[in-house]
C-alpha cells in the first residue's frame, strides 16, 4: 500500500479537485521533468533492448547456420554411403558373375549401369586390377587404361587396412571436367587386393540438390578437402573448384580445435560477411562442410524491429509529454481509483499490475514477491515483457506492441522465474485505460498462473500426435455409426483408407454398393448381429472406392446402448490389411519356391553321392568315409586290392585289425584331438597288406559339413608310400655323402688359396714402384681372383654348415632379429638413408643360428639392392596364423622369367660391376628354410624392387 500512495501521490489533482496556489503552480515542471526522465530511462532502456535482441538475432542464425551445416552433412553422407552400397553389390555381382564363368564386356558394362540406377550424381563406375589397370567401366568404348598412379588406387595399395575412399577433385582423363573420385578395394581372404572399385561423381548434381535448400540471398554451401582443396559450392563458381584454401582460418585456426564450431568472417571469393558453421562428416573424416549465412540478412528482422520499437518509443515519450499537463487535473480521482483498485489488487490471489501507455510497470501487488521473490520496487520502471522468461521476452513484446496501436485488451502466455527456481506459465491479460478524451493513458492487468493446466495441454497434445502417427503408420482409422440415421462419420485416417471426405458423413447403403459381391452378404450378416443381438462387428472385406482404387480392409466395433438397452451407435476402427495380405500371397510364394529349392537340392545331393561313390570306386588310391564316431562306412576297391577280401568286409571298426599295433595308438589319439577341435587330419601309418608284409602308407581325412555347420563325416585318402621311403633313404643317404664331400673339398681349397694370396702380396712388396706396369697389372688380376675364390669356398662352407649342422629348436622372435640386423647395417653405412619397418609380433620355431643366417642373407640382399635407390625402403612381415613372412624392397628387383635360378648357388641375376656378390646367399637361405620343413619363393618386377617370401613352423 505504500508502494500504491507513493506513486498515486506523484500524479496531479483530479478535476474535482481545483488547483491550489503556491506549491502547486511548480508541479507541472516536476511532471515535465518526470518525463524527461522517464524519456531517458526509457530510451537506454531500449537501447539495451535492442542490443540484446541484436544478439540473439546473430546468435539463432548462428544455431540455423550450423543446423543448415548439419543437415548438409547428414545429406552429402548419403550420398557417399549410397555409392558406397552400389559399388559394393556391383561387386558382389560381378563376384557371381566370374563364379558363373569368363565375364564379357557387355554384360559387366550393362550391369555396372543398372548399379547407377537411382544415383544420377554418378557419372561412371569403373573396376580396377590390382596393376592399376582398367578392365571394366559403365560408359561406352574399351577401358584398357592404367590408373596406376592415381590416388584413389594407390591409396589401397599402400594402406591394406583402407576401406572406402574420398579422393580430391581432378580432371577426368576422359572428359577433362573436374570430378570426386570414390573409391572401394575388394580384398582376398588373404587381404591382397583383387579389384579397386571406382566411380566418379559429378559435384554439379550435388551442387543442384543444394540450391534445393532454403538459402538466404548470398548464403554459401561449400564442401571441402581437409586439406584445404575445394570439392562442391553453391552457388556453383567452378572456377574455385580443386583451388587450395588451406591457408582460409578455418583449416588454420577453427579446423583443429573440433570436428564442428562456427566463426564470423568475410568471404574470401566475394568480400560478404556471414556467420559460417562447419561440421566434419563423421563416416567420412576427411570431408568437411562449410555453410555461411549473410550477417545483413540474419538482421534484417532486427532493424525493421529496432525502427518500430524506436517508433513506438517516440510516440510514447509524445504522448506522455501532451498528456502530463493533463495528468494535473486527473491526479485527485486518480488517487481515489488507485487507493481503492491497490487494496483491491493486494486481495486478489493474482498477479496484479499497472504499466503506463508504453508498457512500463508502475504497480504491482504483493503477490510479485510471493511468487518470485524479488522485491516490488525492483520491478517498478521496467517495462512488463522484460519479467518474463528470456525465450519469451520478444513474443511478448511483440504481441503486446501489436494491440497498443488500437489500444485493444491483450491476452499472452509467458513463463515467471519463480523463488523455487522453477519458470511456471502465467496468462496474462491487460485492458486499456482512457481518460475522458479516450487517450491511453496505462494498462491494468493480472497474471493468472496456468503452469499444471498448461502442461496437461501440451501432455494431451503429445499424446493425441503420438496416436495419430500411430495411426498413420499402422494404417488404422476410427468410425462412428449412427443407427438413427444410418449414417457413417470418420476420422482423417479412415477417411484416407476409404477414399471418402474427412468432412462428410456417408450413408451405410453407400458403403455397401462398394463391397464386393463376395464380401458383401457376409457384411450385412456382421451388421445384423451387432445391430440386433449387441455382438461386436468384426468383418473383412474388399471394396472399390469412390475414387476407383481396390482395397482390402479389416474394421472392428463395438455397439453403444442407452439407458434402455437399445444400440444407438457403434463405434470402431478400420486398418488397411493390404500390405499384410501381399506380404502373406509373398510368404505362401517363398514356402512354394522353397520346398521345390529343396527338393530340386535333394535330387542333387543324391546325383552327387552317386557320382562320388562311383569315382571313388574307380580310384586308383583306397578312399574312405567316417562317421562322426569314427566308423568306416564306405571303402573304394583299391582298399581290398590292398589289403585283400571283398565289400562289406573292414566296415565299422574291423579295418583297424589291419593297423600295425605300434601305429595304433598314435593314429587313435590323432583322430580323437582332431575330431574334438573339428579339423582335418593326417598322419602314417603301416597296414597288413594282402601279402602279409606291412606297406607305409600316408593317411589325410577332411571334415564334411552339413547345413548347420556340424560335421556329418570325414572323406580320407591313403597313399602307399612304401618303395618312396626306399628311395628317400638311399637319397638321404647320397645327399649326405655328396655334402661330406663338398665340405671336405671346400675346407682343402683355403690352404693353397691362403698362399698364392700371401705370395702374391710378396711379389707385390718386392715390385713396390711399379705398379703402372703389366707385371703389376697381372698381380692386381691375380690377387682380386684369389679374394673371389676364397669368398666362393667360404660360401660353399656356409652352405655345408647349413646344410650339416643339428637343428636345436625353439621359440624366435624374427621381429626383434630383423630389427637388431637393420640397427647393424643402418650403424656400419650412415650415409645411406633407408626407410625400414619391420611389423611387431612375428614369431617362428625353428633353430636360431639358421634364422640368423637367413634373416642376415635377405636383409643384406634388400639392404644392397636399394643402394642405387633415391628413397629406400625396407619392410619385413607376414602372418603368424599361415607362418607366412616375406622381406620387400623396392630396389633393383629381378625379372620373373629367371626366377627359377634365384635360389641355386652361384646364380646371380646382376652383373658384379653392378652389385657385388658370390651367389651363395640365397641358396643358403634356400637350404636353411629347407632344413625346418618350409619353402621359399621369390616375387619382383625389375625397377619396382622384390619380395621374398618363406615359409616356417610357428608356435603352437
Amino acid at each position: 500500500m505504500r508502494m500504491l500512495r507513493r506513486k498515486t501521490a506523484d500524479f496531479g489533482p483530479t478535476d474535482s479537485t481545483p488547483m491550489l496556489a503556491g506549491p502547486g503552480r511548480d508541479r507541472p515542471p516536476r511532471i515535465l521533468w518526470g518525463v524527461a526522465a522517464f524519456a531517458l530511462v526509457t530510451a537506454g532502456m531500449l537501447a539495451m533492448t535492442l542490443a540484446w535482441f541484436r544478439t540473439e538475432a546473430l546468435r539463432s542464425g548462428g544455431e540455423l547456420t550450423q543446423a543448415l551445416a548439419h543437415v548438409i552433412a547428414e545429406q552429402t553422407t548419403r550420398s557417399l554411403g549410397a555409392v558406397d552400397v552400389r559399388m559394393q553389390l556391383a561387386a558382389h555381382e560381378l563376384r557371381e558373375m566370374e563364379a558363373a564363368g569368363p565375364l564379357d564386356e557387355e554384360r559387366v558394362r550393362e550391369r555396372l549401369r543398372h548399379s547407377l540406377e537411382g544415383v544420377p550424381f554418378v557419372r561412371n563406375l569403373w573396376v580396377v586390377d590390382p596393376k592399376g589397370t582398367i578392365l571394366f567401366w559403365s560408359m561406352a568404348g574399351h577401358a584398357d587404361f592404367s590408373v596406376a598412379d592415381r590416388e584413389y588406387f594407390r591409396a589401397h595399395v599402400d594402406h591394406p587396412q583402407s576401406g572406402f575412399y574420398v579422393g580430391r577433385v581432378v580432371r577426368s582423363r576422359v572428359t577433362r571436367e573436374g570430378i570426386m573420385v570414390v573409391s572401394r578395394a575388394v580384398r582376398g581372404p588373404d587381404g591382397r587386393v583383387q579389384r579397386v572399385m571406382a566411380a566418379a561423381i559429378e559435384p554439379p548434381h550435388i551442387q543442384a540438390e543444394w540450391r534445393e535448400l532454403d538459402l538466404a540471398t548470398n548464403g554459401v554451401i561449400a564442401l571441402f578437402h581437409t586439406s584445404g582443396q575445394a570439392m562442391m559450392r553453391s552457388p556453383p563458381m567452378p572456377q574455385a573448384l580443386g583451388l587450395d584454401f588451406s591457408n582460409l582460418p578455418l583449416f588454420t585456426h577453427y579446423l583443429p580445435s573440433g570436428p564442428a564450431g562456427s566463426f564470423r568472417n568475410h568471404g574470401v571469393l566475394d568480400g560478404v560477411e556471414r556467420l559460417y558453421a562447419w561440421r566434419v562428416l563423421p563416416a567420412y573424416p576427411e570431408l568437411v562442410v562449410l555453410a555461411g549465412s549473410p550477417v545483413a540478412q540474419l538482421l534484417a528482422d532486427w532493424r525493421r524491429f529496432a525502427w518500430l520499437t524506436g517508433g513506438l518509443w517516440s510516440l510514447a515519450v509524445l504522448a506522455a509529454t501532451i498528456l502530463g499537463r493533463q495528468l494535473q487535473r486527473q491526479a485527485q480521482r486518480r488517487r481515489r481509483m488507485e487507493r481503492r483498485f491497490g487494496e483491491l489488487a493486494q486481495a486478489m490471489p493474482q498477479i496484479v499490475f499497472i504499466t503506463n501507455a508504453a508498457g512500463t510497470v508502475e504497480f504491482v501487488n504483493e503477490r510479485w514477491f510471493e511468487a518470485t521473490g524479488r522485491p516490488v520496487a525492483s520491478v517498478l520502471g521496467a517495462p512488463w515483457e522484460e519479467l518474463a522468461h528470456p525465450e519469451d521476452s520478444r513474443r511478448v513484446a511483440q504481441e503486446r506492441a501489436a494491440g497498443v496501436p488500437e489500444g485493444q485488451p491483450v491476452q499472452v502466455e509467458m513463463r515467471l522465474r519463480y523463488r523455487d527456481g522453477s519458470d511456471r506459465w502465467q496468462l496474462v491479460r491487460a485492458v486499456p485505460n482512457r481518460n475522458e478524451h479516450g487517450e491511453l493513458v496505462s494498462w491494468y492487468g493480472t497474471a493468472t498462473d496456468v503452469h499444471d493446466l498448461k502442461v496437461a495441454q501440451e501432455q494431451l497434445q503429445r499424446q493425441a500426435d503420438i496416436l495419430r502417427m500411430t495411426a498413420n503408420l499402422a494404417r488404422l482409422g476410427s468410425w462412428t455409426f449412427d443407427v438413427a440415421s444410418r449414417t457413417l462419420s470418420w476420422s482423417d485416417e479412415a477417411a484416407a483408407i476409404l477414399d471418402f471426405p474427412p468432412d462428410r458423413r456417408a450413408g451405410l447403403d453407400e458403403l455397401i454398393a462398394g463391397l464386393d459381391e463376395r464380401d458383401r452378404g457376409p457384411f450385412e450378416a456382421a451388421v445384423r448381429r451387432t445391430l440386433e443381438d449387441g455382438l461386436p462387428f468384426d468383418a473383412e472385406f474388399r471394396m472399390t472406392t469412390p475414387r476407383g482404387r481396390r482395397v482390402y480392409v479389416h474394421s472392428v466395433g463395438r455397439p453403444v446402448r442407452d439407458a434402455a438397452g437399445a444400440v444407438v451407435r457403434v463405434e470402431g476402427a478400420t486398418q488397411d490389411i493390404a500390405p499384410l495380405m501381399d506380404l502373406v500371397e509373398q510368404v505362401r510364394e517363398l514356402n512354394a519356391t522353397l520346398e521345390q529349392r529343396i527338393e530340386q537340392r535333394t535330387r542333387e545331393l543324391q546325383q552327387q553321392e552317386a557320382l562320388f561313390r562311383t569315382l571313388a570306386s574307380e580310384a586308383p588310391l583306397p578312399i574312405w568315409t567316417v562317421d562322426p564316431q569314427g566308423h568306416l562306412t564306405f571303402i573304394s576297391r583299391a582298399w581290398y586290392d590292398l589289403v585283400g577280401g571283398a565289400p562289406p568286409e573292414w566296415l565299422g571298426d574291423d579295418w583297424q585289425k589291419l593297423v600295425h599295433p605300434d601305429d595304433m595308438a598314435a593314429s587313435t589319439q590323432e583322430w580323437a584331438r582332431c575330431r574334438r577341435e573339428g579339423r582335418a587330419f593326417r598322419g602314417t601309418r603301416r597296414i597288413r597288406a594282402r601279402d602279409g608284409t606291412y606297406h607305409t602308407t600316408t593317411y589325410q581325412a577332411s571334415p564334411v559339413r552339413g547345413d548347420d555347420g556340424r560335421i556329418a563325416f570325414w572323406v580320407g585318402v591313403d597313399t602307399d608310400i612304401t618303395d618312396l621311403m626306399a628311395q628317400e633313404t638311399a637319397l638321404r643317404l647320397a645327399n649326405e655323402q655328396l655334402e661330406a664331400y663338398s665340405y671336405s673339398v671346400s675346407h682343402d681349397l683355403q690352404s693353397p688359396l691362403q698362399r698364392i694370396g700371401a705370395f702374391a702380396q710378396l711379389l707385390q712388396q718386392e715390385l713396390a714402384g711399379q705398379e703402372g706396369t703389366r707385371a703389376g697389372h697381372f698381380l692386381r688380376r691375380i690377387r682380386a681372383n684369389v679374394e673371389e675364390m676364397v669368398q666362393l669356398v667360404q660360401g660353399l662352407l656356409s652352405l655345408a654348415r647349413v646344410t650339416q649342422a643339428e637343428l636345436v629348436r625353439g621359440r624366435i622372435d624374427l621381429s626383434s632379429l630383423a630389427t637388431e640386423i637393420l640397427q647393424r647395417l643402418k650403424a656400419d653405412a650412415p650415409d645411406r638413408q633407408v626407410h625400414w619397418q619391420v611389423e611387431p609380433g612375428l614369431h617362428v620355431t625353428g633353430d636360431v643360428r639358421l634364422m640368423r643366417s637367413v634373416m642376415e642373407n635377405l636383409l643384406g640382399n634388400a639392404w644392397k639392392f636399394t643402394s642405387g635407390t633415391p628413397e629406400a625402403r625396407i619392410v619385413v612381415g607376414g602372418c603368424v596364423a599361415r607362418g607366412e613372412f616375406f622381406v620387400r624392397d623396392n630396389g633393383a628387383g629381378f625379372d620373373m622369367a629367371h626366377a627359377g635360378k634365384l635360389f641355386g648357388p652361384f646364380q646371380r641375376l646382376h652383373r658384379q660391376d653392378e652389385f657385388p656378390g658370390t651367389g651363395i646367399g640365397l641358396a643358403t637361405v634356400a637350404r636353411a628354410i629347407a632344413r625346418h620343413g618350409g619353402r621359399v619363393w621369390g616375387e619382383g618386377e625389375p625397377g619396382r624392387g622384390a619380395t621374398l617370401w618363406f615359409t616356417m613352423p610357428v608356435p603352437g
